[in-house]
């Protein structure tokens, strides 16, 4: 696998938070580290679409994959909408 497309802009309404989603934890590291983590450690190329809390979730991601490139959603309108941008 070259590179992956991470989708982190969701809100996150239904979880009742002004956290966004992908920061919530589980058992210590939020759902956004995790997921990085599960990455191919042979990936050349990370591009995560942030939308909500689009600061908090970027300073997160720079802390767990720095080259990872981030990409803002301004209008979310689900997922094929975010695979476009």
């Amino acid at each position: 696998m070259d590179y992956a497309i991470l989708l982190a802009a969701g809100e996150g309404t239904r979880m009742k938070s002004s956290l966004p989603k992908v920061l919530h934890q589980v058992l210590g590291k939020s759902l956004l580290h995790r997921t990085v983590a599960a990455l191919p450690a042979e990936l050349s190329h990370l591009v995560v679409v942030v939308g909500a809390g689009s600061e908090a979730v970027s300073a997160a991601l720079a802390s767990i994959a720095p080259d990872a490139q981030t990409i803002f959603q301004a209008t979310r309108g689900g997922t094929g909408h975010a695979t476009r941008l």
